[in-house]
């Protein structure tokens, strides 16, 4: 597999209490190998400090979202995990991942944080694919659901699993850079 540098590139990934830190740590860590600058995100400004995964890893974001709009970065990830209920009833959650839609910026989601777009109306007539527990929500939505690793549907990317962070990374990595620079 090709690496794609995304030097100068913000890629924002949420972090709210519950999140699922394997898939949060891999996809930073991937992101950072890339070059990007990652933005880890939390919900509000009682969040400031350390955010708790759902099997006790303790992340530090480095920015809050009401101090964050569309135009501050470049593609935005949704983690699965015990967080996504919360991140599903934020509205600035939602009006950001709208805004990042507006402007055709890359949107990807793993596991059941695919339940976040369908809030934010984002998988309407779009194809996806999740935890296979949300399938049913997921087609409730509007989205037609696959059962495999990686899906993507021109700026939305979603992932089944953790097991699938490498392309699902580098597909969103292509969709910054149609023309990538190879290392």
């Amino acid at each position: 597999m090709s690496k794609v540098e995304l030097k100068g590139r913000k890629v924002g990934i949420f972090v709210a209490p519950g999140f699922d830190d394997g898939q949060v740590i891999k996809a930073v860590e991937i992101l950072r190998d890339m070059k990007a600058e990652v933005r880890v995100i939390s919900q509000g400004e009682a969040l400031a400090g350390p955010v708790a995964g759902m099997r006790g890893a303790l992340l530090s974001p480095n920015v809050q979202l009401p101090r964050l709009a569309a135009a501050g970065l470049d593609a935005v990830i949704i983690p699965g995990g015990n967080s996504t209920a919360a991140l599903q009833s934020d509205t600035m959650v939602l009006t950001l991942l709208m805004e990042m839609q507006e402007a055709g910026k890359p949107i990807g989601a793993v596991g059941n944080g695919a339940m976040v777009l369908a809030s934010a109306g984002l998988v309407d007539g779009k194809r996806v694919t999740g935890d296979f527990r949300i399938k049913r929500a997921l087609e409730e939505y509007g989205a037609t659901f696959f059962g495999q690793g990686l899906v993507v549907d021109r700026n939305v990317v979603t992932s089944q699993s953790e097991k699938n962070l490498p392309h699902f990374v580098e597909a969103i990595a292509f969709l910054l850079e149609p023309a990538p620079t190879l290392r």
